[in-house]
């Protein structure tokens, strides 16, 4: 850098503080150099004559807001300092002139070696450098330096700015910042952070809630992809609203997608923020899976104990017509079978006219039992469940489904008591069965069947339930238990295995699922088994 860059610096920094008159007096100092090279002066004329300026030299220094100093480059010992550098360090400009730069620093390797660094006419910008003030408070600073030549002597101009305040205020940034990810880590709700549709942060309870590793990287994959596509236009519209207006969004529900492919439904409320220093979204999401399959459960549990109480009444309404029916239907077969004054053919024909009338009114009865059985009130008892007693309940009640679709096929080799709550597993079983009808389509029952299995294993009860329907997809055989997961567009919650499957559970059971190589499905319940008798085959 030649002296003409070095006061144009100093120009510079002139102006930037504000003291225009000194770089007006620094400008015409200029004018006069130019004028002297116009004469073919000497560089070492111009210099002297500039540089040698008391006045020029002096309001450099006087008017720099920033702490500045001169100092020579081989002995270290400052030269000047301004009434910014007195300020700042502490020293008197006397105690300062017989002092050192080495001395004012609490890095002296660094500065000594960073002054050596610095070439004949070059300048610098160092990065922060800790200095000492004179009462030992130790402090940051910014420092540009530079090489000048004053008065044909080599010096060394250094530029202070102190960033204490600025240190803190970033210090304290990034203890904030710190809390906050160490907070939103260690929330029990998942934290899902995404800027321009992509994902940049994924807190580890919202990596548990979707299946991925702590250690996975998921930056830069598309948020989108996390959100079940029937729920895309939702989510994509709330978040252009939320950034159109700059307020956080409600709390909704959305389905989530596992890593698995699998879904949760979970409660979202979103918000702009910074992160990392830039605007993005952070999506707070709680799983209520769970909540929202007992509150499913619970909402059936109240249907059927509704159902229980209508049944109830309904029964007790219908029991006394049905006992007039029935009374009456057993007097006119003995009145038959007495007549003798009655042509014969007149009597069969009567006969098979009443007996039909009266296994009418005996399957209204049993109907009005089996709601009763299933939809009780007391559906939390528990006591010991004859298996084939219940299933013949769950049939009968499944048979406006099971009969124009599929004959239905009874194999009871065992007559097994298991421990449990009939209503519930009533429940299941007629799920299952309902199931097994929806998947057959109407129209060829001779040509289907629903087979219903009772064996014993391993002192274990059994149950297996076949159907030969269309089967399930094997891609779908790993979800199938799955809240909210169905197969069947349009119809159901996809609760009914869910539900199922944690009824059997609770009952220290199990149930599973498998298709048949010939086509259709079987479901397979199995139930700790309290008594086992053998039974000659039920007929179908």
């Amino acid at each position: 850098m030649d002296r003409k860059e070095a006061l144009a610096i100093v120009d510079s920094l002139l102006e930037s503080s504000g003291q225009r008159e000194a770089a007006a007096e620094l400008r015409r100092a200029l004018s006069t150099l130019e004028a002297y090279e116009s004469h073919d002066r000497t560089n070492a004329q111009v210099t002297r004559a500039l540089l040698e300026s008391e006045k020029t030299y002096r309001l450099v220094f006087s008017h720099e807001l920033d702490p500045m100093s001169l100092f020579d480059p081989v002995t270290k010992v400052f030269l000047e300092v301004n009434d910014s550098w007195v300020k700042l360090y502490g020293y008197t400009r006397e105690e300062a002139l017989t002092m050192k730069v080495t001395d004012v620093s609490a890095q002296p390797a660094e500065t000594t070696k960073a002054i050596e660094q610095l070439g004949p006419g070059a300048s610098t910008r160092i990065g922060v450098r800790w200095h000492r003030a004179k009462d030992g408070t130790v402090f940051p600073v910014e420092l540009t330096a530079g090489a000048l030549s004053i008065g044909g002597r080599e010096a060394t101009y250094a530029v202070m700015r102190d960033i204490t305040h600025r240190q803190r205020a970033e210090d304290a940034l990034a203890r904030s910042e710190a809390s906050y990810r160490a907070l939103i880590e260690s929330m029990p709700d998942g934290v899902i952070v995404h800027r321009h549709g992509k994902l940049v942060y994924m807190s580890p309870s919202a990596r548990r809630m979707l299946g991925y590793s702590l250690d996975e990287d998921v930056t830069g994959r598309p948020a989108i992809g996390i959100v079940h596509p029937d729920d895309h236009p939702k989510v994509l519209e709330r978040v252009l609203a939320m950034l159109t207006h700059g307020v956080g969004a409600p709390v909704v529900e959305e389905r989530l997608v596992r890593r698995d492919g699998s879904c949760v439904v979970a409660e979202i409320a979103a918000l702009s923020t910074v992160f990392d220093g830039e605007p993005a979204v952070l999506a707070i999401a709680r799983d209520v899976t769970t909540r929202k399959e007992f509150e499913s459960q619970l909402v059936m549990n109240d249907r059927l104990a509704s159902l229980g109480r209508l049944s109830a009444s309904i029964g007790h309404e219908l029991n006394n017509p049905l006992a007039y029916v029935l009374g009456n239907v057993g007097f006119m077969e003995r009145e038959l079978a007495r007549a003798t004054d009655v042509p014969k053919d007149f009597i069969e024909r009567f006969t098979t006219y009443v007996t039909v009338v009266g296994e009418g009114a005996s399957r209204m009865r049993d109907i009005v039992h089996d709601l009763k059985t299933l939809a009780r009130a007391d559906s939390d008892a528990s006591g010991a469940i004859d298996l084939q007693g219940l299933l013949d309940v769950c049939i009968n009640m499944a048979e406006h489904e099971l009969r124009p679709r599929a004959k239905i096929v009874k194999d009871y080799r065992e007559r097994i008591t298991v421990f449990g709550t009939e209503p519930r597993l009533g429940q299941v079983f007629l799920n299952l069965l309902v199931n097994a009808a929806q998947a057959i389509p109407e129209g060829h029952p001779d040509d289907n069947e629903v087979r219903v299995v009772v064996r014993a294993e391993a002192g274990n009860a059994v149950v297996e339930i076949t159907d030969t329907g269309a089967g399930i997809l094997r891609e779908h055989m790993d979800r199938i238990f799955d809240p909210f997961f169905t197969t069947k567009e349009g119809v159901g919650t996809g609760l009914g295995l869910s539900i199922s499957h944690r009824i059997v559970t609770s009952a220290r059971g199990t149930i599973t699922c498998e298709a048949q190589p010939s086509g259709g499905t079987t479901f397979r319940v199995t139930l700790p088994a309290t008594d086992i008798a053998s039974v000659a085959p039920a007929p179908s």
